[in-house]
């Protein structure tokens, strides 16, 4: 019987080849012989170990069959044909039974006999698999692993086997038997860890290779289950697997494919909490578990990773930080290892020789282990013959061969390093004149080059083939392949650069047109420098265009030029180790990719941590971890794990760019300055570029979160002192030290506004004192490095002569005045930042370029001022200085500036020391600073000066002789400047320095030849004399001044140069007792008069000028600090919504966090709104496309990143012009950021935005592109954009309701093209408001100040309607009236627009005449038209009570008295009511008031919020109409009773109903359990609304009957009884009693002439309270309805669905487009046409010429436009797609996101999908391109299926991780999620392989193998379908394989069609019929019929119905044979 079980197994494999060759020669006969009875004594020693039935006759079997096969190798086939393994995989799982059936003990004689059978069955396994490919292969396909390990279980599980058993095991997984008893041997000493360490080294060096990965996985899952309960095993397993992970990378990735992180972790949780634990066994535990998270991770170890990393009161844990922070610098990508002589094999089809234009090969390899020998790395060959190859040597040097010669090329300067990811191409070109034909490039960089001879093929019958690696016995060598390519083509010099930069782990098919956004931020900088470093060597060369184009087009490589792709991804992950097992002698070895493998190949399907942080979360994940930091270690680390995190991966990069991820990382250091150390920094900086162990190599890589982090100096003020200090020196690093510092100056930083960054540094108080110095040396090294007008000279000198200006000109602070004390501050920072630029400017190429900009002459008098301080006018004095040496003409520019005499007039009264010092430099020509002393015959440079320092020593002898009304004179400026002022000492020195110069300096002599210096000289001792000689000679302090004067004075009057006239002046002034006669004014004294008098006037020019410059520093200031303020605001709104916690799906959510929802205002058909929205997360809603700044900077070496402060920076004639900028006032600078990129503004408009009773101001922006609602932000007077909590009173128009301003305020956007429509409304009676439909079924109701201003927006509203073509915007098909009416689109014409409402109001009538649109549709169109709308609840929508049985059990709904009387309105339903109202007619009209009926209003804003009252945001609305409170008494506690006040009570009120009634179920229920508290009458509890009893406690069915009843035939028949008492003849009928309040009609009040606050805000209260009156729209009784035939369909439709199911027939023939694949979806398009599609693409619902197709193992995702490939997108993992509308395509991906993207229809150019560029407005005869949305997370396995549904703006995705998740089209945000779990008791959940959404109703279908489940578009559940009791193989074929609901725009049986994998297709729909009495309704599906599928053949069986549609009537079905059928209903 055994016999029979196994020998079928035999036919797998015939005996080896060589057994049925006949023989050679006598010596081969006789071994021939040989083998034939080795394999004959095999198989009889196999069958007799079969049928032994003891262990002693096995182990003689066993005995034998070993000796057999070690005697003789070509055994083993024979082995495993005669079923050995199977009988072995018997003998070891009967063992147990042996061990129980006798008495053994471990020294007895039968256990030693177990033991000896069990060693022996291994080691005959063992030889049978050894380098045995085949028997491998049989072994893990044919017997299996599993088998195994199932057979040894109970061996593992005896204790007398346990360790032999592992140890056998063990031995097995590396052909190595002496490891039988290390178990045995380490379990005697295991106890103690550390006596361990010393056995384990013993067997250590026996762990070798593992060679059967297999088993070493059974061997490790026996461990798993003893190391938590068994320390000697725990102990064990920590050493054996730490020894193998570092012994070689092979055994590394055989460890990481087994999956052993998961329980390692939770061991390592266990010791964590167990304080008992070891240390070192913890450290164990830590070193395996960062060793294992090296090679990266699975996506569910990573998030359970960072789970665990956050503990439950939210600090971090360190270790599982730490782990994360050492794992997220693995770099492994998916790879190949080879060991040991292994290669992998691709065929290359037909091809017969190498292409004629030559070929490329490309490889990414590791190099782990060089070769002993020189290996192969790849060749190419035909047959047996290679005629291309390529060597590496032991030293790492490549080599080249090929069969044009027999040499062999050595390669010298191509070696590739150890350890390391290293490019190689290799480039053969056929024949080139110019250059060499082989071209060698490693790491993209040019190495070796040699001319030869192209290879040719002489054997053109042989295979081509593309081998990587040899098989050799001898080789040694391991190595790591990470991608490898051979193309047809040859490629360009520089693009081996451009795809090394894309990284080992790109291994696409280079089909992308933006392959620069796989770049990362390092290679992104290392492109662009050798772009510009070519562009500067050689600016036209071609190679540079070539790469340019590439940057910009992609890479020309079309998918046919690939000859062949190797990628990990070629290998199922099935295969990921087992593939390694086994070689094979065939070209395909049965591989559908033509791959083979022979030889140690293991491919190793790694996940880089950062790569799966990008699938969890991305980085929003890590800067919450920076959230949580509470000590500078765990900071320091969390800013460690972002680092790494967007070091190497661009989807991270992509993500942190896209959600503003460095502004919020500033952010969020900003609270935590003080955690911040010099690790944290020096990590940050890292990440930007600097490079701290070599400065010279830093340069900025990462400009986004440069200028975030690295320039936001108020973050780094309020760090510690040192690092302040390191920060402010990185630019030194960058614009000094650095190689790379012209790119960082000309590319990084020539736009950020760095000098004027810094300058407002300085103005600020965010420094301290001691810091300053740090400041200005910072903004030296960048001014120096950018040494240009307007980014640096103009403002430093503004900024100078701003701060150095007077207390009035004083820069202060919008909201605060600055102290004397901080004015003198910012004066020193001034006075600072002038001797640096003085500094800099003796450099002579800086001055230069200063000298240009500005006139330099002009400059110096500007600085100086009126009142300096010595230490500015001694830096003034250097300026000149240095003008004068550096320009001849300088002098005479100064003296037409009146410069001399203006430093004679200001400098003498602040004269001291450093002042005379600077003056005798600048006389003498001394640049460099004063010598100690005057050097011999010293030669006078600048003699101006002498005659202010002349000047200064009359003032200093003022001083010295005491003369206070001299002295006094400028006490105030001297005060002012800080300075005593001239004193005796200083006028002594300015003596000892004259004297001395004029003994030695002739050419100082010669000054006094001037009669303007004696003059001076003359007036300074007239002055003193007096005084002197009055004071007693014994207290004279200033004689010895005096006495030097004289002597001076005596040697000026002996000097020849001076005239005979002045020498006797001279003389005469030094007589004691005598003063000189006056004398009449000489020549020189008119002189001086005329040089005052001109000095005089360019003072008053200086004042102004520097008056001017002044006003404009302050404005700039203003104008930043208001920018700061914004950004500020902007990126707290960005991290309060990315740190936030969002979802019940987050990775940490708060054990108390519950989210809390609102009513959504998107709107269904006929404005129906009933989805609900998240109340903190629709804050921001629009999606921005999302910007690639490392592409950008690529495309443009001048790409402008912004700046804060920018100013206009034209050039005047006018010298203050030049200097004093225009800083312009952008009065719409408040709200840039809100817009689109690239988005102009071409209007503004102050509106209202109106919602429910709240009115929110706020802006309505019309730009080129988009459309803007901005709350919050209103017009002042003057234009400026300012917030509307900070406008004047007088600006809130609207009355209504107090919004709270201060919070954050909500921005919308929408494109121009989303625009459906727009109509003028009325609001609160006023003319003023404008309602705007958008194609993404939102609206908005905007009030503007008065009627002209809004017809200004209608117009341009209409103007771009026009221009865009979209007037004859219509519905989606197969949806009804699904957008509203196109009316009032034409509004500025009261005559067009009055008969456009007509011509809407007869069709519609029309319609519902015919029943071609339902009653309440017909009531939807009704209100619309007269100017209902729910955006305003003053005039909400209003529909009919329908109903008056609100107390029976079950609704009759064919019984009249059932229903309420419509020709009646509610007031007058009783003979009491009716009677009420006629006396109150009566009465006012009696004394003469406007009678009425009724003092209430059937629709107001109170009524609609007491409905409403229980939903969001009505719950506030009705608080704020109710004065903060709820009113029990006007809450909506039950139905009845609310009927009852309605119709009956003769107090009562007289309200309609709201369409809610009729669609949203929400408003009856509690969801927020809100206290409502008691009810005054009951004293129950008010929670949710009481329902009648036929309703069974359920709302939906509540809605659901109260739908049924509107459109039942009783209300049909009298429903224009009630149209005409709303909207027609009846509206204000005397005789119907009809008649409300005079004030709810429209005209009966004009608000415009209401001037008195108080009344108009009276006013508005008494319109909400007593409703608006819909406009009249009728004068004729309204006509009946046709009720012929079946009311549920339309007049002259005889059939539907619904109605005749039974009567569904399939037509005979299918479609004519018949698939080669099964049919997966279903396009029609508007003229009808059906288009079945298969799975991988999808046509545009309104373009059938455009298709989206992706490819999902690939990662590629194709647009096509009429049949060719218009965009590629790789990378993107596309599993499944769905349009949502023409312009919006949605997909799903492996990568577990949902992708939003728009399809642009712009002008045809290289367009990305991330480009910003908007194009043209027409998208006729134009390439599409689509652009990124929304990037939305949620799942966490792979997306399987979508549904996408615009009406409803939802997206439903399926997913293998068991649920289904809503989202948010418009908002782009996650919704809720619908589990289904596994059926049968079992944990998790199942996969959602299907979803839909009905287009009517918005319920949604979602179905997994076992479950069919019915929510509502809110994700409420309604019906559940338990598959699995009609489908008991529903595991392994889902029953549903398709799914479609019926469509109608309303229809009394719901159909849900669902395809079934037999072939059928069953009709559904769901009731609460069967609900028990008493019971709260429970709803299910009913079959209504299953249509029965045709059969094929004789097989009975039928194809599964893959795709399912209902068209109409008609039902289409898509079958897995790619046949498409009709069903549909026979005339």
């Amino acid at each position: 019987m055994f016999r029979s079980i196994l020998a079928p197994l035999q036919s797998h494999y015939g005996p080896p080849v060589s057994m049925l060759q006949p023989p050679g020669d006598a010596r081969a006969e006789t071994a021939a012989h040989k083998d034939l009875l080795a394999c004959e004594s095999m198989r009889k020693h196999v069958d007799e170990l079969k049928f032994a039935s003891d262990v002693e006759s096995r182990n003689k079997s066993l005995s034998l069959i070993s000796n057999t096969i070690r005697q003789n190798a070509s055994t083993r086939d024979v082995f495993r044909n005669a079923d050995g393994f199977l009988v072995l995989i018997h003998v070891l799982s009967m063992l147990p039974a042996s061990l129980e059936n006798s008495s053994v003990t471990p020294d007895s004689t039968p256990i030693n006999e177990i033991f000896s059978c069990m060693q022996d069955t291994f080691l005959i396994a063992s030889e049978a698999l050894r380098d045995h490919e085949r028997n491998i292969r049989f072994f893990r396909e044919s017997v299996g692993y599993n088998a195994l390990s199932e057979a040894v279980h109970g061996l593992v599980n005896n204790p007398l086997t346990t360790d032999m058993t592992l140890g056998l095991l063990l031995s097995l997984a590396f052909h190595d038997f002496s490891l039988v008893d290390i178990f045995s041997s380490l379990r005697t000493s295991s106890q103690d860890i550390m006596q361990l360490d010393d056995i384990f080294p013993e067997f250590a060096s026996r762990l070798g290779r593992i060679h059967l990965p297999g088993i070493f996985e059974i061997l490790w899952s026996f461990l798993r289950q003893r190391i938590l309960s068994d320390l000697s095993f725990r102990h064990i397993s920590y050493k054996l697997l730490d020894h193998l992970l570092h012994t070689s990378h092979r055994n590394f990735a055989v460890l990481s494919n087994m999956r052993i992180i998961a329980p390692f972790v939770s061991l390592f949780k266990v010791c964590q909490q167990d304080p008992h634990a070891m240390d070192k066994e913890r450290r164990a535990l830590l070193k395996i578990l960062k060793r294992l998270y090296d090679m990266g991770a699975s996506t569910d170890d990573v998030r359970n990773l960072f789970r665990d990393t956050v503990k439950a009161d939210g600090t971090l844990d360190t270790d599982m930080l730490d782990i994360i922070r050492s794992s997220m610098r693995s770099r492994w990508p998916p790879h190949l290892s080879l060991d040991s002589g292994a290669s992998v094999t691709s065929a290359l089809g037909a091809l017969k020789a190498l292409p004629a234009s030559g070929f490329t090969f490309m490889i990414w390899l590791w190099l782990d282990r060089p070769p002993s020998e020189p290996h192969k790395i790849f060749s190419i060959c035909f047959g047996t013959r290679a005629v291309v190859k390529v060597f590496m040597g032991s030293n790492g040097t490549l080599a080249l061969q090929t069969n044009s010669s027999r040499d062999i090329a050595m390669l010298s300067n191509s070696k590739v390093a150890a350890s390391r990811w290293t490019h190689i191409t290799c480039v053969h070109y056929p024949h080139r004149s110019s250059q060499p034909t082989i071209r060698l490039f490693v790491d993209g960089i040019l190495t070796d080059s040699l001319q030869w001879a192209y290879p040719k093929v002489d054997d053109t019958s042989g295979t081509a083939t593309f081998v990587l690696g040899e098989v050799s016995t001898s080789s040694d060598m391991a190595w790591c392949i990470a991608s490898s390519y051979l193309l047809s083509v040859t490629l360009d010099d520089d693009l081996p650069r451009f795809i090394h930069h894309l990284g080992p782990r790109y291994c696409g098919p280079f089909q992308d047109q933006t392959l620069v956004r796989f770049f990362t931020y390092e290679a992104s900088t290392s492109l662009n420098m050798h772009i510009l470093g070519q562009a500067s060597n050689t600016p036209t060369s071609p190679e540079m265009s070539h790469l340019k184009k590439t940057i910009r087009d992609g890479i020309s490589i079309s998918d046919s030029s690939i000859m062949a792709r190797l990628v990990p991804s070629s290998f199922s992950p099935e295969e990921t180790f087992a593939t390694s097992d086994y070689t094979s002698a065939s070209q395909n070895d049965g591989r559908e990719d033509g791959y083979s493998i022979e030889g140690g190949v293991l491919a190793t399907h790694c996940q880089p941590l950062d790569l799966a942080l990008w699938k969890i979360g991305g980085p929003a994940l890590v800067l919450r971890l920076v959230m949580f930091a509470q000590t500078t270690h765990e900071l320091s680390r969390a800013i460690n794990i972002l680092s790494d995190s967007l070091r190497n991966c661009w989807q991270n990069c992509d993500d942190m760019e896209r959600m503003h991820g460095y502004d919020v990382l500033a952010n969020l250091l900003h609270t935590k300055c003080h955690l911040i150390n010099m690790t944290t920094f020096e990590t940050l900086f890292e990440l930007l570029g600097l490079n701290f162990r070599s400065p010279d190599h830093s340069t900025i890589v990462n400009s986004i979160g440069y200028r975030s982090l690295a320039l936001d100096f108020e973050l780094w003020s309020r760090t510690h002192p040192d690092i302040q200090r390191v920060h402010l020196e990185h630019f030194s690093f960058l614009l000094r030290a650095s190689r790379f510092r012209k790119f960082n100056v000309k590319v990084r930083l020539s736009k950020l506004g760095l000098v004027r960054k810094l300058l407002y540094v300085l103005q600020s108080t965010w420094y301290q004192h001691e810091s300053i110095p740090s400041v200005i040396n910072a903004l030296v090294v960048v001014a120096q490095a950018s040494f240009s007008s307007e980014d640096t000279i103009k403002p430093i000198v503004s900024y100078i002569a701003g701060n150095l200006a007077d207390g009035h000109n004083v820069l202060s602070s919008p909201h605060s005045s600055m102290s004397r004390a901080e004015t003198s501050q910012h004066a020193q920072k001034a006075g600072q930042v002038l001797e640096a630029l003085v500094s800099m400017l003796r450099l002579p190429a800086l001055y230069a370029k200063f000298a240009e900009a500005l006139p330099v002459a002009r400059v110096c008098l500007l600085l100086l001022g009126d009142q300096p301080s010595p230490t500015v006018a001694a830096q003034v004095l250097s300026l000149i200085g240095i003008s004068l040496s550096a320009s001849q003409s300088f002098n005479k520019k100064f003296e037409l500036a009146s410069g001399w005499a203006i430093l004679r007039a200001i400098l003498p009264p602040v004269w001291n020391r450093i002042l005379h010092d600077a003056a005798l430099d600048l006389l003498l020509g001394r640049s460099t600073g004063r010598d100690s002393t005057i050097t011999d015959s010293p030669v006078v440079a600048c003699p101006q000066v002498a005659l202010v320092i002349l000047a200064a020593l009359r003032q200093c002898l003022a001083a010295a002789a005491g003369l206070g009304h001299l002295a006094n004179e400028n006490t105030s400026q001297s005060e002012a400047a800080g300075c005593a002022g001239p004193t005796s000492d200083v006028a002594l020195t300015i003596l000892e320095d004259m004297i001395s110069l004029h003994g030695s300096s002739a050419s100082f002599r010669q000054i006094f030849k001037s009669q303007t210096a004696t003059e001076i000289l003359i007036d300074a001792v007239k002055t003193s004399n007096d005084e002197i000689h009055s004071q007693d000679a014994t207290t004279r302090p200033a004689m010895s001044v005096w006495g030097r004067l004289t002597h001076f004075c005596s040697l000026v009057a002996s000097n020849n140069v001076v005239s005979s006239t002045q020498k006797t002046n001279i003389l005469d002034v030094m007589k004691l007792e005598s003063q000189p006669k006056p004398e009449a004014p000489t020549g020189a004294s008119r002189l001086s008069v005329v040089q005052e008098e001109a000095a005089r006037k360019a003072l008053d020019r200086l004042q102004e000028w520097r008056r001017t410059t002044s006003v404009a520093e302050r404005r700039r200031y203003q104008k930043t600090v208001l920018d700061l303020r914004e950004n500020r605001r902007q990126i707290s709104f960005y991290s309060t919504r990315m740190l936030s916690l969002t979802s019940e799906r987050d990775l940490w959510v708060h054990p108390n966090q519950k989210r809390s929802w609102q009513l959504d205002e998107t709107e269904g058909p006929h404005r129906i709104r009933k989805k609900l929205e998240p109340v903190d997360e629709g804050t921001a809603l629009g999606g921005k496309p999302v910007v690639h700044r490392r592409r950008e900077s690529l495309a443009s070496s001048d790409s402008d990143i912004g700046s804060l402060v920018q100013g206009d920076h034209a050039v005047s004639q006018d010298p203050e012009d030049q200097l004093t900028e225009e800083v312009i006032e952008d009065k719409h600078r408040r709200v840039r950021h809100e817009l689109e990129p690239g988005d102009v503004i071409e209007a503004v408009s102050t509106v209202s935005r109106v919602s429910g009773v709240d009115c929110f101001p706020g802006l309505l922006i019309i730009g080129c592109t988009h459309l803007y609602m901005l709350d919050g932000l209103v017009e002042n007077e003057d234009g400026e954009v300012i917030d509307a909590h900070d406008a004047p009173r007088g600006l809130f128009f609207i009355s209504g309701s107090s919004v709270d301003l201060r919070k954050a305020q909500r921005a919308q956007r929408w494109t121009l093209d989303q625009l459906a429509g727009f109509g003028d409304r009325a609001f609160l009676f006023q003319d003023v408001a404008l309602e705007i439909f958008f194609q993404d079924s939102r609206t908005l109701l905007a009030v503007f100040l008065d009627k002209a201003r809004r017809q200004e927006v209608t117009r341009r509203l209409q103007s771009i309607m026009s221009r865009l073509g979209t007037h004859d915007s219509s519905p989606m098909s197969g949806v009804i009236l699904s957008l509203p009416p196109n009316l009032g689109r034409v509004t500025f014409k009261a005559k067009a627009f009055i008969q456009a409402r007509e011509k809407e109001l007869l069709g519609a009538q029309r319609k519902w005449q015919n029943r071609e649109i339902s009653n309440f549709a017909y009531l939807s169109v009704l209100n619309q038209l007269s100017g209902r709308t729910p955006s305003d609840a003053t005039q909400y929508p209003v529909l009919p009570w329908v109903l008056k049985d609100y107390s029976s059990d079950v609704l009759d709904l064919s019984a009249p008295e059932t229903y309420r009387d419509l020709t009646k309105p509610m007031g007058a339903l009783t003979d009491d009511r009716r009677e009420s109202a006629q006396a109150r007619y009566e009465n006012l009209e009696s004394v003469g008031e406007k009678p009425f009926h009724y003092g209430t209003h059937f629709s107001s804003s109170m009524i609609v919020c007491h409905f409403l009252i229980r939903m969001a945001p009505f719950t506030n609305m009705f608080k704020t109409l109710q004065s903060g409170i709820y009113l029990i008494g006007f809450l909506c506690v039950d139905i009845g009773r609310a009927y009852a006040s309605a119709a009956k009570d003769i107090r009562g009120d007289v309200r309609e109903l709201i369409p809610e009634f009729y669609t949203c179920p929400e408003f009856l229920e509690n969801s927020s359990r809100l206290d409502f508290g008691v009810s005054q009458s009951t004293g129950e509890k008010v929670d949710d609304v009481k329902l009648p009893p036929w309703a069974k406690n359920d709302p939906l069915l509540f809605v659901h009957m109260h739908r049924r009843a509107l459109e039942s035939h009783h209300v049909s028949e009298n429903l224009p009884a009630w149209i005409d008492l709303i909207w027609g003849c009846k509206q204000r009928d005397e005789s119907s009693l009809n008649v409300f309040h005079p004030l709810s009609y429209e005209g009966s009040i004009d608000l415009d002439k209401i001037t008195d606050d108080l009344e108009r805000e009276a006013t508005v209260g008494i319109i909400h309270n007593f409703g608006q009156t819909p406009r009249k729209l009728f004068t004729s009784p309204h006509p009946p309805r046709n009720m012929q035939g079946l009311i549920s369909l339309p007049f002259g439709v005889a059939h539907g669905i619904p109605e005749d199911t039974l009567a569904l027939v399939k037509d005979r023939n299918p479609l004519k487009v018949i698939l080669q694949k099964p049919v997966a979806n279903i396009i029609i398009d508007g003229g009808g046409k059906i288009v079945p599609t298969p799975h991988g693409m999808i046509h545009s619902p309104s373009h059938l010429h455009e298709q989206v197709k992706w490819d999902g193992e690939g990662g590629t995702l194709q647009l096509l436009s009429r049949g060719k490939v218009v965009q590629t997108l790789e990378s993107v993992a596309t599993t499944c797609a769905a349009f949502a509308d023409t312009n919006t395509l949605i997909t799903g991906s492996s990568d577990f996101t949902v992708r939003v993207w728009h399809l642009n229809h712009g002008p045809a150019h290289a367009s990305s999908s991330f480009s910003t560029s908007t194009g043209k407005m027409s998208w006729k005869d134009s390439a599409p391109c689509i652009t990124l949305l929304h990037l939305l997370r949620a799942h966490t396995a792979a997306v399987v299926c979508l549904a996408a549904s615009r009406t409803w703006s939802v997206v439903v995705s399926g997913s293998r991780d068991g649920s289904a998740v809503t989202w948010d089209l418009n908002r782009g945000c996650y919704g809720m999620s619908i589990w289904h779990p596994k059926g049968d008791g079992l944990e998790g959940n199942e996969e959602v392989h299907l979803v839909a959404v009905n287009e009517s109703t918005g319920c949604i279908a979602t179905c997994s193998a076992s479950q069919l489940w019915l929510h509502t578009i809110n994700a409420r559940p309604i019906a559940r379908l338990d598959l699995s009791l009609s489908s008991p193989s529903y595991a392994l074929f889902p029953p549903i394989t398709s799914l479609a609901f019926h469509e109608r725009e309303y229809s009394h049986l719901e159909l849900l069609a669902t395809g079934n994998v037999d072939g059928s297709i069953t009709l559904w729909t769901w009731n609460a019929d069967g609900t028990p009495k008493g019971c709260k309704a429970q709803w299910e599906f009913v079959e209504v019929r299953r249509l029965a599928p045709a059969l094929l053949g004789s097989t009975n069986a039928a194809p599964a119905i893959t795709a399912l549609r209902f068209n109409g009537e008609t039902l289409i079905a898509g079958g897995a044979t790619g046949e498409t059928h009709l069903w549909s209903i026979p005339s």
